[in-house]
C-alpha cells in the first residue's frame, strides 16, 4: 500500500551523518594526511598560472561560497547618483 499522507517513515531521522559519506571523507583525509610531503613537492613544480588556478580549486573546500543575494522592490526605485567633482560647474544652475 503506498503512503500518500505526505508524511515520511523509516529511514535516517534529520541531522543524522550517512556512514559512507563519513567514511569516505576519513579515508580522502587519510589520504592527504600520509601524501601531504608528495603534494606539496607536486605545487612547487607547477607554472605560476597552474598553481593558481589549483589554490583556486582548493580553496572551494575550505572556504564556504556565498550565495547569491537578489534585491527586490528596488526596480522602480533608483535613483540616479550625482558626484560633484567640485569643478565650480552647479548642473542644476541655470546659467
Amino acid at each position: 500500500m503506498a503512503n500518500t499522507t505526505g508524511k515520511k517513515f523509516g529511514g535516517r531521522t534529520k541531522g543524522t551523518p550517512n556512514k559512507d559519506t563519513k567514511q569516505l571523507r576519513e579515508k580522502i583525509d587519510d589520504l592527504l594526511t600520509d601524501q601531504w610531503a608528495q603534494i606539496l613537492e607536486d605545487l612547487k613544480e607547477l607554472s605560476p598560472k597552474e598553481r593558481i588556478d589549483t589554490f583556486t580549486k582548493l580553496l572551494e573546500y575550505s572556504v564556504p561560497k556565498l550565495n547569491r543575494t537578489e534585491l527586490e522592490g528596488y526596480e522602480n526605485e533608483m535613483q540616479p547618483v550625482i558626484i560633484n567633482l567640485g569643478n565650480g560647474i552647479n548642473p542644476e544652475e541655470d546659467e
